[in-house]
């Protein structure tokens, strides 16, 4: 029981993740592609976030003819870009 419990807190989301999922499932609610910046957003966050957003985006079925290198998915987190 304990392990369970430290797992689903390790896999907890970052609210930046958090956000990630939040605007993909509106715009998958609202029939909408991601936005074409998704790559970039997603590279700003650490390996383990950026895991766990792809993995929902499969399941809610973006990403079927994506390909991601698992280089690219585990390399370190990108500084976030400026706001324009």
């Amino acid at each position: 029981m304990l392990a369970a419990a430290i797992l689903a807190a390790a896999q907890a989301l970052s609210p930046a993740a958090m956000a990630f999922v939040d605007d993909a499932t509106d715009r998958l609610i609202a029939g909408e592609d991601l936005a074409p910046d998704f790559p970039v957003r997603l590279q700003e966050l650490p390996p383990d976030q950026r895991l766990l957003v792809i993995v929902h985006l499969r399941r809610a079925g973006f990403l079927d003819d994506v390909v991601m290198p698992v280089d690219w998915v585990m390399s370190p987190a990108t500084p976030p870009r400026a706001a324009k």
